[in-house]
């Protein structure tokens, strides 16, 4: 099993490709898997990427390897979207959502109410002509549309973008 860990001390995290094969094996993990919705009637249901956040934030992180991991959070995303093709009770899209660049806030999600999920979607592409996928040479989805909002606070020290790859609402 995958966890998420947040990096308490500065020392250099061992067994990164073992972390980023783990990690992919995490998104196959939803091959042929569709959660329907709970009787709790939940508007969400959510997988943070269970990773280091070392790996994929900080100073020992590469573009390769953020790369990599938002490629196996889309992977994830694109399993779930399949599963889900069949016979629906109700409404069901799914979505990658990324953080750039603190892509340890990222998550896959699946979405039971069209109106939160169109909050989340945007109505365009505010960051638009830029892709995230191009810049992190992702493979997305023919069905999956690709929304960025700048999501920069005035405390914040870099930009921050909010990327929602997913379904059509």
């Amino acid at each position: 099993m995958t966890m998420r860990q947040i990096a308490l001390t500065k020392k250099k995290l061992r067994g990164i490709p073992r972390r980023i094969r783990a990690l992919e094996k995490w998104a196959q993990g939803f091959s042929g898997y569709a959660r329907p919705r709970s009787e709790k009637l939940e508007r969400y249901f959510n997988w943070k990427i269970p990773v280091h956040s070392a790996l994929v934030q900080g100073r020992q992180t590469n573009i390769e390897i953020q790369s990599r991991c938002a490629a196996a959070l889309l992977e994830a995303a694109r399993f779930l979207s399949e599963a889900s093709s069949g016979p629906s009770n109700g409404y069901y899209r799914v979505a990658c959502l990324l953080t750039w660049p603190w892509l340890h806030q990222s998550e896959v999600m699946i979405f039971y109410d069209k109106d939160y999920y169109e909050s989340f979607l945007g109505k365009v592409n505010a960051l638009a002509p830029k892709r995230i996928s191009e810049e992190l040479s992702l493979s997305v989805p023919s069905h999956f549309l690709e929304h960025g909002h700048d999501v920069t606070q005035p405390e914040d020290t870099v930009p921050i973008e909010w990327w929602c790859i997913g379904e059509g609402a």
